[in-house]
């Protein structure tokens, strides 16, 4: 817990995502999908810190990531009208 805490006040920027509240397996799907260097039976905490690092050193430029979302729904309104949204 003592390093979970360390990592909290050396973060650059307070995540609003509260890794703790997730499951373990989200956890470890998480180290998985992104290859964290963890090992594979680490506990919950050692995950958790794992996470919360990446996540806050994770940059995403927000405007690209917009103008995707917007490129990709007009790109694909016949499929979301379709459905009834």
């Amino acid at each position: 817990m003592a390093r979970l805490q360390q990592a909290r006040d050396c973060s650059p920027a307070v995540s609003k995502l509260d890794f703790n509240a997730l499951n373990i397996q989200v956890l470890r799907r998480y180290r998985q999908a992104f290859k964290l260097n963890v090992k594979a039976r680490s506990s919950k905490d050692d995950l958790v810190l794992a996470a919360s690092r990446h996540f806050n050193n994770y940059m995403v430029d927000e405007v690209d990531t917009i103008a995707r979302f917007l490129y990709t729904v007009h790109s694909n309104k016949e499929k979301i009208t379709s459905i009834g949204y």
